[in-house]
């Protein structure tokens, strides 16, 4: 009879400790999630302006400012960090009087989670962008994809600078 309660102790014991692990695991792995999640969203605001960041075809004077862009269609890629490397999306708009009149985002993702994503984004993205002034769009959560919309973001700066009149 004793030997049955120091068995069933040691058998709590055990289950104790293991929900202790599983526990802090999952409260690092979470934290550790956002943390990368706030780092990316730094990095990728400061990359957004560097030239090394995006890739871009069209044309037009860099004078965003004035608020002023050449109709056309332009086209940029926005690179954005996650926590499993870079990845990048295609960006295509047609701006008419400064208005987005058409949007294609094309993907690029190399990981299954970033494809996942991205395919959210590009689900949802249209009703936030098409028919705004193109300087009044800064995207920020997409359908459940919180870092493509930083790809989205770097592409549209260099756009709208292409575009600048």
């Amino acid at each position: 009879m004793e030997e049955q309660k120091g068995s069933k102790k040691a058998i709590i014991g055990v289950i104790v400790v293991v929900l202790l692990v599983v526990a802090t695991t999952g409260a690092v792995m979470l934290g550790g999630r956002d943390s990368a999640k706030q780092a990316t969203t730094s990095d990728t605001a400061d990359n957004t302006d560097k030239p090394s960041d995006t890739t871009t075809s069209g044309s037009g004077t860099n004078n965003a400012s004035t608020g002023n862009y050449k109709d056309g269609t332009y086209t940029a890629t926005g690179k954005y960090q996650t926590p499993g490397g870079q990845e990048s999306i295609d960006v295509k708009l047609t701006l008419a009087g400064g208005v987005i009149s058409d949007a294609v985002v094309t993907q690029n993702a190399i990981s299954d989670e970033a494809h996942d994503y991205q395919a959210a984004f590009v689900s949802g993205y249209k009703s936030q962008v098409i028919g705004k002034k193109i300087n009044d769009v800064s995207l920020s959560r997409v359908a459940g994809s919180s870092l493509t919309p930083g790809g989205f973001n770097s592409a549209l700066k260099t756009i709208e600078s292409d575009a600048a009149i």
